[in-house]
């Protein structure tokens, strides 16, 4: 049978020939209801990938997201009917490190300051010790994955050696030292800056709660670039308005779009950006490189060769 992909990421036209040379058919996200069945999707939309997944006339055994969390997917569905899911893990890694540095940059440097004063036409200098370098700052990430080593590889390049938090504490390069969720506390002790980078799953949703902010002692900087759903709003709020943080970057959130009346907007020790930090140009041909990839290993012996998830876990 011919294997028909249905391409909810869009694809240009040389794309979509190289593709159709491997021996399968594209089915367009217009017609995809005259076109059974449907064997592959890739990318995902809320509102087609569902119907056409579920759908009793269509067959699809795989799914390619164009994305590296898969937690907004059925997951419970597709586990149930032995649904193959790969993600895009590592594409967006490099540019998510970079956007990290730049949120250190922006609060440790004093940036944030600085545009604060320029909006009033203020010349105000900070105190010679308000700031500092990026190198003294104790950095903790939890999530030491494809996009936690990414960001310490860039921390190492300012001279800063950062420790990592992981499920089991197992040891991964770049980490100064690694540590289990259960054993984070003392990390936390002389932490400067905590970045989350942890994917979504049943035992990282509010990990970040009332219990956990309360642990922290003017913390400098608390950044999420993992998942929303990780973080307690209200406790990070709360945390914020009391200082157990001093400053925020939030790239994700709760719910998203972050609501117009939410009072994080007002918060002038946060700063937010609309879930962008994974976002280059040049994230678009690796993508397709590893939906090639898993094509022609699915056609020569039914394997999927990359970045193949578990579902039971979420990642």
């Amino acid at each position: 049978m011919t294997e028909r992909v249905l391409a909810l990421q869009a694809l240009a036209p040389e794309q979509r020939a190289q593709l159709e040379q491997a021996g399968v058919e594209i089915v367009d996200a217009n017609n995809w209801e005259s076109q059974s069945p449907i064997t592959i999707i890739f990318g995902w939309d809320k509102k087609i990938g569902p119907a056409a997944l579920m759908a009793p006339s269509n067959q699809v055994k795989w799914i390619q997201t164009v994305s590296a969390g898969i937690d907004y997917l059925p997951l419970d569905w597709i586990k149930a009917h032995d649904v193959q899911v790969t993600n895009a893990s590592g594409v967006y890694s490099p540019a998510i490190a970079e956007s990290t540095i730049g949120y250190l940059l922006y609060f440790i440097r004093g940036f944030n300051e600085a545009i604060k004063n320029q909006a009033g036409h203020f010349w105000e200098q900070p105190a010679r010790d308000d700031l500092r370098l990026l190198a003294s700052q104790n950095v903790v990430i939890y999530g030491t994955g494809s996009i936690g080593q990414a960001i310490a590889k860039l921390l190492h390049g300012f001279g800063n050696e950062p420790a990592g938090v992981n499920r089991s504490g197992h040891p991964v390069d770049g980490f100064k030292q690694t540590v289990s969720l259960e054993n984070d506390h003392d990390l936390l002790k002389d932490a400067d800056v905590v970045i989350n980078a942890m994917p979504a799953t049943s035992t990282t949703v509010h990990y970040f709660d009332e219990q956990f902010f309360k642990q922290l002692d003017g913390l400098n900087i608390f950044i999420n670039v993992g998942r929303g759903k990780s973080v307690d709003q209200q406790a990070l709020m709360n945390a914020l308005l009391y200082q157990n943080i001093l400053h925020a970057a939030l790239d994700v959130f709760e719910e998203e779009p972050l609501a117009k009346d939410s009072r994080l907007w007002d918060y002038p020790n946060v700063l937010i950006t609309p879930h962008q930090t994974g976002f280059a140009q040049e994230n678009t041909k690796p993508i397709l490189n590893i939906f090639e990839k898993n094509l022609q290993s699915w056609l020569n012996d039914g394997s999927l060769s990359v970045n193949l998830t578990d579902v039971s876990q979420g990642y």
